[in-house]
């Protein structure tokens, strides 16, 4: 309680506006690290030594069944007992829920902003006062295997930084997080929005084993039943099923292809 006491954030900071569609929710979580010249260990009895502080700060929005947009100002340092430390990173995390049972919802950390050492600003360097990012989320869907929902169709969550389009670059090596890096003096005063939007497209986790068709994705047999990863070979005739709500399907998402009836 004593030690509470005397910690405290900077007055400085910077404002971050994060966007969320519905059914998301969002995590903004500040990192600080100790400004070099401070004396910043402490006693840790289960460690039997010292170790050196940190500081987290986090602020959770939980998901809502309409968009929302949530602001939060970010102190740029905090202060404890002799100690100050810097804002090093502030990281972003998505919830979201693809169905209504329990375990229908994925978390997707979801990239960040670094606070680098301050610089010297001049014209070549300024930000503007706003500072806009994008990220575009996508579902993707995989057969499961765990114990509890072994065969049923669950989905994991993929965020992307996305351009003023709208649009994530297709080529593997340039896919990124949303975020960036900015000097931590520039921060001061400035506002970062970060938008996030779902994709109307899912694709499959794992590339190679499922194969799209006209009505939807089919998962590869691979070389059996007992392959465990069934990639897609040159016979791509043999197919398996899976699960979903509780029907034995064939074809994602429509579960059986038109024409065709499934007990």
């Amino acid at each position: 309680m004593a030690e509470s006491s005397v910690s405290y954030y900077s007055w400085e900071h910077f404002t971050l506006v994060a966007t969320v569609p519905a059914n998301f929710g969002f995590t903004s979580k500040a990192s600080y690290y100790p400004v070099s010249g401070y004396n910043c260990d402490i006693y840790s009895p289960g460690l039997g030594g010292n170790v050196t502080r940190q500081q987290q700060n986090s602020n959770t929005t939980e998901a809502k069944t309409e968009p929302q947009t949530v602001s939060t100002d970010i102190p740029l340092s905090f202060h404890i007992a002799g100690c100050s430390m810097a804002l090093t990173r502030v990281s972003y995390e998505v919830s979201a829920r693809y169905g209504t049972g329990s375990l229908d919802s994925d978390l997707e950390l979801a990239g960040g902003l670094t606070a680098r050492a301050p610089t010297i600003e001049n014209s070549s360097n300024k930000i503007p006062d706003v500072i806009e990012k994008r990220g575009l989320c996508s579902w993707l869907f995989q057969i499961s295997k765990s114990k509890a929902t072994l065969g049923e169709i669950e989905k994991l969550l993929s965020c992307k930084a996305a351009d003023e389009r709208w649009s994530v670059s297709k080529k593997k090596y340039e896919k990124r997080k949303p975020g960036g890096s900015i000097a931590r003096n520039q921060l001061a005063g400035k506002t970062v929005r970060i938008e996030f939007r779902l994709s109307t497209e899912e694709f499959p986790s794992v590339g190679g084993t499922w194969l799209k068709f006209p009505e939807g994705w089919k998962p590869c047999l691979g070389d059996g039943l007992n392959d465990p990863y069934g990639f897609c070979t040159k016979n791509n005739k043999n197919f398996k099923t899976f699960k979903m709500n509780k029907r034995e399907c064939t074809i994602y998402p429509n579960c059986v292809e038109q024409g065709v009836v499934h007990d």
